[in-house]
């Protein structure tokens, strides 16, 4: 059977009611296909292109994104918040504002994952408000790019953590093996997570509950100083803050950083069960979690240790087991450290996964639609997972682990994310004007988007002032998606003959389909 397309790895096909076009499959009927005269065995698929399986629960929703929210952020960010601000008040002031703007941008994804339900998350609000260029750019920059260095970062903060364990960290072939052990923890869970969604979800609830186990010791910790010594850490809590607008940005990003994975559960919405009541409930409960969790888990760290000891280069999770141990000598004192120091590890160990699992749904269904080659859109057919997108991402990742730097990745993350994001948020009251006979299963107060839209704002604007060169290096990255977009997605005609094949072999290999 002839595939008679003239570009079969990037046909778009006619639109839906959503405004998000749907592909078709690539090969069809019998089982061989033929590619410019070429005979090669591929296996048959529907009319329709493979959707995944609708099997998350708003149990599975709040665990996915409280596993990927609470990663490396909270044992790593305090005291970079700390070093910015330079007290202990304005810190906690950032924590709460960036939990109200998390707050605002999750209440405003609720509107747009009730209206597009599909998986892709910020990719189909970018397409539907603003058309196939951006969707593009997006992909490029973000689904590429940004989760990319996402991943790599939070594997490179669990390698960290997991070697500091064996290893000194002064040596010289540290750096090696955190980067060679960050590249492993990768491996392992594209591999657990393309042998089966549910399979990644309940390994994903095991890490949840560890994790949560940790932050429990923690903030029992805080209170049983407070209540044995007392709070003296928080007096003049206003003394020394920092005026600056750069270091305030930076302590946005480094605080906004603890909070991401709130908007994993719209990347996801197509394999959710009832998507328009799970999604927000799921994305409301989540963030209100977090709040808590964060501005009482801040409040132990500051009356543990001092400003000075937050804001120094030493794991500040670690540093807390040993000084609340240390009284009873110095292998309390090692065992304390080493507890928060797996803690740490297994808590970020757990983020990656649910980082992975999310990001890897971008590039498949950008695939499915015609913007990505559409061998990524392959699902394995026995286990049904998005092993190719799977794959597709944990490559990038791997890759961004060897050259990136974790603080550099989180500021570079955090402005390509809110970029972004800003372009949707400002996309709900646009599509209130051009979409009013949408339906629309919730309808966020137009408050939410507004102060959303406000904050992505100032914290892209930001950084182009403090550091205009590296800001600009990012623009013209962005800018090359514009060539890649009408010379293999816009022309049908560009697309070479390799990725036909490449689909119909990976089919083949991986016994995935369309």
């Amino acid at each position: 059977v002839s595939l008679g397309l003239s570009n079969p790895a990037f046909k778009p096909q006619s639109s839906d009611n959503d405004g998000i076009r749907d592909s078709s499959p690539i090969v069809q009927g019998d089982r061989t296909a033929s590619i410019n005269q070429l005979e090669i065995e591929a296996p048959g698929t529907t009319e329709e292109p493979t959707e995944l399986k609708a099997s998350l629960n708003l149990l599975h929703a709040v665990s996915l994104a409280v596993g990927q929210t609470i990663g490396s952020g909270i044992f790593v960010s305090p005291n970079i918040v700390v070093k910015e601000v330079g007290s202990v008040g304005m810190s906690l002031i950032i924590w709460t504002l960036s939990g109200i703007l998390s707050l605002c941008g999750a209440l405003t994804f609720c509107e747009l994952g009730t209206m597009f339900k599909r998986s892709g998350g910020e990719y189909q609000y970018v397409k539907a408000a603003y058309g196939r260029l951006p969707s593009f750019l997006y992909l490029w920059v973000c689904g590429i790019i940004r989760n990319g260095m996402g991943c790599a970062a939070i594997s490179l903060t669990f390698a960290k953590y997991f070697c500091d364990l064996f290893l000194d960290s002064e040596s010289s072939e540290f750096q090696y093996y955190q980067k060679l052990t960050a590249s492993l923890a990768i491996v392992i869970i594209v591999i657990v997570n393309s042998y089966s969604t549910k399979f990644g979800i309940y390994m994903q609830n095991v890490f949840t509950l560890l994790k949560l186990l940790a932050l429990g010791v923690l903030v029992g910790m805080g209170f049983y100083k407070i209540c044995a010594d007392g709070a003296s850490n928080l007096d003049n809590a206003m003394e020394g803050t920092v005026v600056d607008i750069g270091a305030w940005t930076d302590a946005f990003f480094a605080s906004l950083w603890s909070y991401n994975g709130w908007n994993c559960i719209n990347m996801m919405a197509g394999e959710i069960k009832n998507p328009s009541k799970t999604v927000p409930r799921a994305l409301v409960l989540t963030n209100v979690i977090m709040i808590t969790i964060y501005l009482i888990a801040n409040v132990s760290y500051h009356v543990i240790l001092t400003n000075e000891e937050l804001a120094s280069n030493q794991p500040i999770a670690m540093l807390v087991g040993a000084k609340m141990l240390e009284k009873h000598g110095s292998t309390w004192a090692n065992i304390g450290r080493g507890f928060f120091g797996l803690s740490v590890a297994i808590s970020t160990f757990g983020a990656l996964s649910s980082s992975l699992m999310g990001s890897s749904r971008l590039p498949f269904i950008a695939a499915q639609e015609g913007m990505f080659p559409r061998v990524i859109a392959l699902i394995q057919r026995k286990n049904q997972t998005p092993i190719v997108g799977l794959l597709f991402m944990g490559v990038f990742a791997t890759i961004w682990c060897w050259p990136g730097d974790i603080s550099q990745l989180i500021r570079y993350v955090g402005f390509l994310s809110w970029a972004w994001w800003g372009l949707c948020f400002a996309a709900v009251p646009g599509m209130r004007l051009t979409k009013p006979d949408h339906p629309r299963a919730f309808r966020v107060f137009l408050l939410f988007p507004a102060i959303a839209c406000i904050f992505s704002l100032y914290l892209v604007v930001s950084p182009f002032i403090a550091t205009p060169l590296n800001c600009s290096i990012w623009l013209g990255v962005m800018l090359v998606g514009i060539p890649l977009y009408y010379g293999f997605v816009d022309q049908e005609d560009k697309c070479s003959r390799w990725m036909e094949i490449a689909l119909v072999k990976a089919s083949k290999v991986l016994r995935a389909d369309l």
